[in-house]
């Protein structure tokens, strides 16, 4: 940009993690910056991107301080999971990072000194050699020439702050890679979803897929808000207005309303702003040839407003969303001690983190969502609604099963959004299991032993035996069903801690509740989130009016 700065993320590239310091080397198209894991110190090893060489594995990566770091990075072949990543950088050794070049041959940086973690100021070349500058105290970082250079060039501001809104456009949504198979025409709509920043987290581990506390969905950790959808002109070009400051991604839809392809990483507009790409997973280094004197249809109208799904923006809950369809459709076959319970479990009753047809459908594999990961983009009709063995079934007729539109439009949309659960990361019980069980550890640790059972394997994606408690109706958790004497007392000590349990959430609802209201830790993180919010907001407005307002 305008600073000389270069911001080249690299999750492909060394998985996971993230590049930061990241420089232009002067005369050249190359970066200088350090890799570093995104869970860990701020150091690891010094790298030099080409991104012309290549921009998702070995290829681009130049050169490497230290040299062996070189075998660390990802290539075809290697795995991609997070304890690979976290372990990447602790073999890293020595530690360096604050790169600075002076030249395409000669770079500053900071380097441990062999001394625990003391790093000192280095000259590093291109010839091999490492030359120790200076160090003192517990260490010296951030080395950086004093001296005149020449001003870098300006941008103009592409935002104002008049309004809340900014405008995206795609100029051919067909153009990209994993895009094969998707015939023109196709694709009608571009649905547009919030994914909100959290702002909470609880002790109790997750392990949903990778760690993340408190649980909000099997496998994936965020929440969602969709925001509307826009249509797509016949050339695969689209323009739309979309909030501004918020994390978005779009997802392809066709003419009933399934997702095609899913952007799986994010973006975000500032107020005024009007920005785009060239289609859907394109190739970053290219341009969309655009015919001469012909615009894309969609950039020779105003900006789209976005179409509301059946009603205002609002986070995603699965318990007031999708629920309700089982309830109306599915439950009176698919209920505890029904002839379809042994295929599927589809009541909506409660359990120690989700509720009980949620479990069963992800445990089950009657979704195919991709969750967290693999990190690699996924071909176009992969997975979603158009690879989910429910919407298979559903749209057959399943003994003759007739959904509204609607109804069956709330089952396509929320696989396609991933299969989320939780609407907030808010927590009501941030002391009990996963973050959301509304149990204390002890009386955990008392049903477990009576029913003869590990309770905390709930909390753990690779050990899900399904759903072991309800506290809609107590009677029938499947935890209960190993004692052969309902009269004895272990078997109302057990049904007793259950219906504890139904009596506290009754009184504070957790997050899937309508009248969910969080923990006084939450409220209090909420508080100061909204107090910051407010100061931006009057910097902005004194910005755009010109005043002076002071910190208080």
């Amino acid at each position: 940009d305008g600073t000389n700065h270069a911001v080249y993320w690299g999750n492909n590239t060394w998985s996971p993690g993230a590049v930061v310091d990241a420089r232009i080397i002067p005369g050249t198209q190359r970066v200088l910056c350090t890799f570093t894991s995104c869970h860990d110190r701020p150091w690891g090893a010094i790298a030099i991107l080409d991104r012309r060489l290549g921009i998702d594995d070995r290829a681009g990566v130049v050169r490497t301080w230290p040299a062996s770091a070189m075998d660390l990075v990802w290539e075809p072949g290697l795995p991609r999971s997070d304890t690979y990543g976290f372990d990447l950088f602790k073999r890293v050794n020595p530690k360096y990072e604050d790169p600075y070049p002076l030249s395409d041959r000669y770079f500053l940086c900071s380097r441990a000194v062999g001394e625990g973690e003391r790093m000192g100021l280095y000259l590093l070349d291109v010839f091999g050699n490492e030359t120790l500058l200076h160090v003192e105290g517990p260490g010296c970082y951030e080395p950086m020439p004093l001296g005149p250079r020449p001003r870098p060039g300006a941008i103009p501001s592409r935002r104002n702050f008049d309004g809340e809104t900014g405008t995206f456009y795609v100029v051919d949504v067909y153009r990209g890679t994993h895009m094969e198979g998707v015939e023109p025409g196709s694709v009608r709509f571009l649905r547009v979803v919030e994914s909100p920043e959290k702002r909470f987290w609880t002790r109790p581990a997750w392990n949903g897929q990778g760690q993340e506390a408190p649980a909000m969905n099997w496998h994936d950790f965020c929440n969602k808000r969709i925001l509307g959808t826009a249509p797509v002109e016949s050339d695969g070009s689209a323009c739309f207005e979309a909030p501004a400051d918020r994390f978005l991604f779009f997802q392809l839809l066709d003419a009933k309303g399934m997702m095609i392809q899913s952007m799986r990483s994010g973006t975000m507009l500032q107020p005024g702003e009007r920005t785009g790409c060239i289609g859907c997973h394109e190739e970053r280094r290219g341009a969309a040839p655009v015919p001469a004197g012909k615009m894309p249809m969609a950039l020779e109208r105003p900006p789209s407003r976005l179409a509301e799904w059946y009603g205002p923006p609002r986070v995603f809950n699965y318990l007031t969303e999708v629920q309700p369809v089982f309830d109306r459709h599915c439950v009176r076959c698919h209920d505890y001690g029904k002839a379809g319970a042994a295929a599927l479990i589809l009541a909506g009753d409660r359990d120690l983190t989700f509720n009980a047809s949620y479990t069963e459908l992800w445990r089950k594999g009657a979704i195919k969502a991709v969750g967290g990961g693999p990190a690699e983009v996924q071909p176009a009709y992969s997975w979603g609604s158009h690879a989910s063995k429910l919407m298979q079934v559903v749209r057959a007729g399943h003994k003759g099963l007739e959904l509204s539109a609607e109804d069956l439009d709330r089952l396509i949309t929320w696989i396609d959004l991933n299969a989320p659960y939780y609407p907030h990361y808010g927590s009501a019980y941030p002391d009990g299991l996963s973050g959301r069980a509304p149990l204390t550890g002890p009386e955990m640790e008392r049903l477990a032993k009576l029913a003869g059972m590990n309770l905390k394997q709930l909390a753990d994606n690779g050990h899900n035996p399904g759903p072991q408690v309800s506290f809609d109706r107590p009677e029938l958790s499947p935890c209960l069903a190993s004692f052969e004497n309902t009269e004895s007392p272990e078997y109302q000590e057990a049904l007793a801690i259950i219906r504890t349990g139904r009596e506290r959430l009754e009184q504070h609802p957790r997050a899937d509740a309508p009248a969910f209201e969080m923990c006084p830790t939450d409220a209090a993180r909420e508080r100061k989130y909204t107090a910051r919010r407010d100061i931006e907001l009057r910097n902005r407005d004194a910005i755009r009016t010109g005043a002076k307002v002071y910190d208080e």
